[in-house]
């Protein structure tokens, strides 16, 4: 007896145990959506687009409030005290995995995350800028409105927890937070709606892809891809979850469909890393780790509308042009630059001699356009962007090493 009465007793216990902490959780919560409720009465008169926005997202109609985002602990590095409550301007990745840990972590092991590597990158004494054409050719201010809108830069605080003007407003795919994580949800799932559809359409991706030096949106739209979508964008659902968004959805893929949608027995990613087996971007091409693994990906999501001869055939033409590219264009054009620099016909410095500039553009500007126009599907840009302007700069690069070395003395 006296145990079963000690058990009966232990259940009650818990029992209260229980309803005490749901109790709490309910008043702090109540207390949270109070705190919400100010926020939008205010910013309806002051900022009233963000409330605008909030009410047609996908937050709104799952309670999810301005607070919940924004809230902030007493450590933070950027906590800030309004109107009577604790916030953080910045809503980081790291706050996003609160409810979205499984694209959150994939978006941290993403080139995405690390964008703003590029850029600048920590040393033992300290933060220093690597972007020698950015900071010291062009200027720390044309590389804050230019290079880092897109890479992302390390955000600097000012007294209480305040953002400076110097790194804020940034919202760059790579952006370091106060809170020490990396990259910016909104660059893609802009404020304060954060659209599904509107993160998978092309026009989001070129925000940043887009130029000489990688024009993606400009390489799809003129791919069969891009008519297709232009074509019949406004008759395809846009807001399908992305595990269930294939192809009975649109006739074409997107650059979200191909790197980030889920379809047949694909998974879905936020790691636009998993399905390259080529890095197109750098000087010379070389395989990614584990491409042969990204490539199976990438043709599960090819074979949803094509055959499995076209994508094999697909993929041999683009290896064929990137060894084709390395072997002809970049090697030999590279030893030569070398060879300049070991003879002494070229400083140390960077960008201070025309002929850098001039390989800079051939593999930076032609030779990515070459490579990224085939795999895209842009013939054009592979061809008339691409391919003939390497063919035509090689011959005046070399013309111009020639005048140097005989100006010099050094045949």
């Amino acid at each position: 007896m006296r145990i079963k009465a000690f058990f009966v007793f232990s259940l009650i216990l818990i029992g209260v145990a229980v309803q005490t902490a749901e109790a709490r959780q309910s008043t702090a919560r109540a207390r949270e959506e109070k705190i919400a409720a100010k926020c939008v009465t205010c910013h309806e008169k002051k900022s009233p687009g963000i409330v605008n926005d909030w009410r047609k997202s996908q937050h709104s109609r799952a309670r999810v409030t301005c607070y919940d985002c924004h809230k902030a602990e007493k450590t933070d590095l950027d906590v800030q005290e309004h109107e009577g409550a604790l916030i953080s301007v910045i809503v980081s990745p790291r706050d996003c995995s609160r409810c979205h840990p499984k694209e959150v972590r994939e978006f941290q092991e993403s080139h995405h995350a690390k964008a703003s590597t590029f850029l600048s990158k920590e040393t033992p004494e300290g933060r220093i800028m690597d972007n020698v054409l950015g900071y010291q050719v062009e200027g720390k201010a044309a590389a804050a409105v230019g290079c880092e809108k897109c890479h992302g830069s390390k955000i600097e605080l000012g007294p209480n927890g305040t953002l400076t003007a110097a790194t804020w407003p940034n919202t760059g795919i790579g952006r370091i937070n106060p809170d020490g994580s990396t990259g910016s949800c909104t660059a893609c799932h802009t404020r304060h709606k954060f659209s599904i559809g509107e993160a998978r359409k092309p026009e989001t991706c070129g925000t940043c892809h887009i130029g000489p030096d990688h024009p993606h949106i400009e390489i799809y739209m003129e791919s069969k891809h891009g008519v297709i979508y232009q074509s019949e964008k406004d008759t395809w659902d846009w807001d399908i979850a992305g595990s269930n968004w294939d192809a009975q959805y649109y006739r074409a893929p997107t650059c979200a469909t191909c790197h980030m949608s889920g379809i047949g027995d694909v998974e879905t990613t936020h790691n636009v890393s998993t399905r390259l087996s080529w890095y197109l971007a750098k000087p010379r091409s070389y395989p990614r780790d584990n491409w042969e693994e990204n490539r199976k990906t990438m043709q599960k999501v090819c074979l949803n509308c094509h055959s499995i001869n076209w994508v094999k055939g697909f993929y041999t033409q683009g290896d064929e042009a990137i060894h084709l590219y390395n072997e002809k264009f970049y090697d030999p054009m590279k030893a030569l630059m070398d060879g300049l620099y070991k003879d002494g016909l070229l400083t140390k410095a960077k960008f201070d001699e025309e002929l850098e500039f001039k390989f800079f553009e051939y593999w930076h500007h032609e030779g990515r356009r070459a490579r990224a126009g085939f795999f895209m599907m842009g013939a054009d840009y592979a061809q008339w962007h691409g391919f003939y302007e390497l063919g035509r700069n090689k011959l005046e690069l070399e013309r111009l090493i020639k005048e140097l070395r005989e100006k010099k003395g050094k045949h």
